[in-house]
């Protein structure tokens, strides 16, 4: 792969990244003032509904993202990986970046239900 085109998909899936992160974050942020502002009784399995779409849309989007680096940590061109980025990015924990990712989104969504509850 040409390094133009690699550093190209790779400021893509950072700003991918980013923005789902973004989403995410308003989305739970928004999710968790209105259950503990707001009257929900009425509302229970309608936000029960949202805070389980919204935690799979934070695990699912973060993951595509760490597949989309781990894809590109792999096709790096040659130049880039001789760098000591490129030896850094041989070396970063991705599996570590998915658990965490995935027992934080979790955690956020447990937490959000049992209040809800």
């Amino acid at each position: 792969m040409e390094t133009s085109t690699w550093v190209a998909m790779s400021e893509s899936n950072n700003a991918s990244i980013r923005i789902s992160g973004l989403a995410y974050l308003l989305a739970s942020s928004a999710l968790m003032a209105i259950i503990a502002f707001a009257d929900t009784d009425p509302l229970q399995f309608p936000l029960f509904v949202m805070v389980v779409g919204t935690a799979m849309y934070g695990i699912m989007s973060f993951e595509f993202g760490m597949q989309n680096g781990l894809g590109l940590r792999a096709s790096m061109p040659r130049e880039i990986a001789d760098t000591q980025i490129g030896k850094d990015a041989e070396k970063a924990p991705f599996t570590l970046f998915r658990i965490t990712n995935f027992a934080l989104v979790t955690l956020v969504a447990v937490g959000q239900i049992t209040v809800l509850f």
